[in-house]
């Protein structure tokens, strides 16, 4: 008999961005990724990540793409056993995965509870009171990304959360403006051997395998997160460092610059 698969963890984590609206200190974002809908992920498991991302009671909640793993009967799957999540808005973008598999099918189970996809585009939160810009780049591995258009209407001076499926983009991110990168796709390697997985991702191109990441320049601080996400690719295990499926809480802080001596 398989071992079970243990539920998604809830991972909180404190971001601090520089210009912060004051009426966005303490605002609460929940991201889920790479769910995986199909034969490797229990319903269990995805219903325990979306109960985990309801409890944590985000002001808005974010998915980073892959909800389907490679077959297209999948796509019902999706619609089914994605809906639920609470929150003020509940905003995505999509994945490679999608693509491959049918990214119209793929928007519409989304989009069929509730949730809005982002397709290189911007929309604004009024969170609190307050406008966030939320910036949804289309998937890049699959080569549907537009940054020019995905940024086209992002105010100046507002804050700016970007969901990007690949981690990668996140260095080009930061220089059009991002504040902060929610990003998934590498399952925090899945099957992590340290030496070996680093060596075989940097191979293919991908240089952030999960966690936190300072992106921007001295001048302009960003920040990279990558989830390892929620389901399973390929196999019905993750084993090693950093690659327990997880449900991410990320908490906006104001973060004041200190001025260096001359």
């Amino acid at each position: 008999m398989a071992a079970p698969v243990p539920p998604p963890r809830v991972s909180e984590y404190e971001v601090h961005v520089e210009g912060l609206d004051p009426r966005h200190d303490g605002v609460r974002i929940a991201q889920l990724s790479d769910i995986h809908v199909g034969n490797l992920t229990p319903v269990s498991h995805i219903r325990a990540a979306i109960d985990s991302a309801n409890a944590a009671r985000p002001d808005l909640i974010t998915l980073t793409g892959d909800y389907v793993c490679w077959r297209r009967h999948e796509v019902a799957l999706a619609a089914d056993q994605l809906g639920g999540l609470v929150a003020p808005r509940v905003l995505a973008v999509l994945g490679n995965h999608d693509y491959m598999v049918w990214g119209k099918g793929t928007k519409a189970a989304l989009e069929r509870n509730g949730y809005e996809v982002l397709q290189n585009t911007t929309t604004i939160a009024h969170v609190r009171g307050a406008p966030l810009a939320m910036v949804g780049v289309d998937d890049p591995v699959t080569r549907h990304d537009d940054l020019d258009a995905s940024f086209a209407g992002a105010p100046a001076g507002v804050t700016k959360v970007v969901l990007c499926h690949l981690a990668d983009r996140g260095p080009a991110l930061a220089r059009r403006g991002a504040d902060l990168v929610l990003s998934g796709h590498t399952h925090g390697g899945q099957i992590y051997v340290p030496g070996i997985t680093d060596r075989i991702m940097k191979r293919i191109g991908l240089h952030y395998r999960r966690g936190m990441y300072e992106i921007g320049s001295p001048a302009r601080r960003s920040t990279l997160y990558v989830t390892p996400g929620v389901g399973f690719s390929g196999v019905t295990r993750r084993v090693g460092e950093g690659t327990r499926a997880e449900v991410a809480v990320l908490t906006l802080r104001a973060a004041h610059r200190v001025a260096r001596a001359a």
